[in-house]
């Protein structure tokens, strides 16, 4: 079997991808900082490209413990490589080998793989896995569903009538979208009608929603060994044993005959595929990140709003400076999420906000403008009075300091909302959002920071 016409040529392929790899990186817009952070995903990214251009096809075997998946890799490469032996759980860790077959004869049949130049390095790597049910399971099942991320081509291994633990596992692979064979080893365990009655089962009921029948190859990678009984001339007899064949040709063929038809783009599909997924999830952390530094950037200038204005005697300036401090924090905010906007545009914004939440209503803004007429009031009395008037003054600037707070608090949850939709309000529209923070903010809670935090800095200063 020669490579398929169906796809394009190796250096069209190779060509797209690498042009959808720059595509990925030029979109995530990282600057110094960012890439530090996202360094593992990047070395990813850079390990996958280089896969691409050696033309690697990863083929992983996974399965529960004891099932013989080192074996069957051993089997395949016709040599002793993966460690196997009689204790639960051999493999702990990935192990991987290399593995070139170019050309392989098997029974009558002689297959031709997907053939790459003979400088670009192996065809074909196999790894494999710790099973998926062994003890720390949790570590070992993300460490599966990493290198499941990664392959090309998976191997599914059971040993008899499959478990359900092996179905659901078996199912959660398939949501991976890789091709998989399913391997029946140890069939030489099996009297030839119970194995057949196993086959017949796992192919037309057990996977029949997840495989093609034709996907469920028996195989034997450590069969056990015969027993040759031999008669001498003079008529006496001996008995010994002799290591048997692994019966693996029909899962070489199988392997061989999906990489002769799909070698030169299963590689890069799935490529593809995982630059996708490595995509998102720099694009997700980033936005975590971004939220994280917001929450601390949003609560920065809450206090300083709330200091300002408790601090400041005059009424019509602490208004004016918490106002500035507002639209100072949108200006970072918007530096933070990477949306550029006009002071004009920072102003409205400010302005819609504010008055969504009911924090510009003529109740709410007479109400601070008494406060902080009553607050200058006790400010100028006190150097007339020798101080007996600070008492008033600290007792009505904290409640003005609190409903400033609160105010810049909302503002900079908004904005974030804001932001993170692109300089959009999103489907839900601006009223919709506001009045959800409104109702998630637990007013208690924030107004009791707001003190603590004051008291903190009045004791610092």
């Amino acid at each position: 079997m020669t490579t398929g016409d169906s796809f394009p040529p190796r250096e069209l392929i190779l060509d797209k991808a690498k042009t959808s790899l720059a595509e990925v990186i030029s979109s995530l817009d990282l600057d110094p900082a960012d890439r530090a952070k996202f360094a593992d995903q990047i070395r990813e990214v850079e390990a996958m490209m280089q896969k691409i251009e050696r033309g690697v096809i990863h083929l992983a075997a996974f399965g529960m413990v004891s099932r013989g998946k080192s074996a069957l890799l051993n089997a395949l490469i016709g040599r002793e490589v993966f460690e196997v032996g009689p204790t639960h759980g051999t493999t702990r860790e990935r192990q991987s080998v290399h593995w070139t077959p170019i050309r392989e004869t098997i029974g009558a049949r002689e297959v031709q793989t997907f053939v790459v130049p003979s400088d670009a390095g192996p065809t074909v790597e196999l790894i494999d896995t710790p099973g998926l049910n062994e003890i720390n399971g949790e570590a070992r099942a993300k460490l599966a569903e990493q290198i499941a991320r990664r392959a090309d081509l998976l191997l599914f291994v059971v040993s008899g009538d499959m478990l359900q633990p092996e179905l659901e596992a078996l199912a959660e692979l398939r949501e991976a979208h890789k091709p998989i064979i399913l391997v029946f080893n140890m069939i030489d365990l099996y009297p030839e009608v119970d194995r057949q009655k196993i086959y017949d089962k796992i192919r037309n009921e057990r996977v029949r929603e997840l495989l093609k029948p034709d996907d469920v190859i028996l195989a034997a990678a450590r069969p056990r060994a015969a027993k040759v009984i031999t008669r001498s001339t003079d008529g006496t007899t001996t008995e010994h044993w002799e290591p048997s064949e692994p019966i693996i040709a029909p899962l070489k063929l199988k392997i061989l005959e999906v990489l002769g038809r799909e070698g030169q783009a299963l590689t890069v599909l799935n490529s593809m595929l995982f630059l996708d997924d490595v995509n998102e999830q720099i694009v997700r952390r980033r936005m975590e990140l971004r939220d994280e530094a917001a929450d601390v950037l949003v609560w920065r200038f809450t206090i300083a709003k709330a200091a300002a204005v408790a601090c400041v005697p005059v009424a019509v300036v602490d208004v004016a400076g918490g106002i500035a401090i507002d639209i100072a924090m949108v200006f970072a905010l918007a530096r933070l999420y990477r949306i550029p906007m006009t002071r004009v545009g920072v102003g409205r914004l400010v302005l819609e906000v504010g008055k969504m939440a009911g924090l510009f209503t003529a109740t709410e803004v007479g109400t601070h403008f008494l406060i902080g007429a009553a607050k200058s009031f006790f400010a100028a009395t006190s150097l007339l009075t020798g101080g007996a008037t600070v008492a008033a003054y600290a007792s009505v600037a904290p409640i003005q300091a609190f409903a400033a707070g609160f105010g810049s608090r909302v503002i900079g949850e908004a904005t974030k909302v804001y932001l993170r939709n692109g300089a959009s309000w999103g489907p839900a529209g601006p009223k919709t959002v506001v009045k959800h923070i409104l109702g998630s903010l637990d007013r208690a809670s924030i107004m009791s920071r707001i003190g603590d935090e004051l008291r903190a800095s009045l004791r610092a200063s």
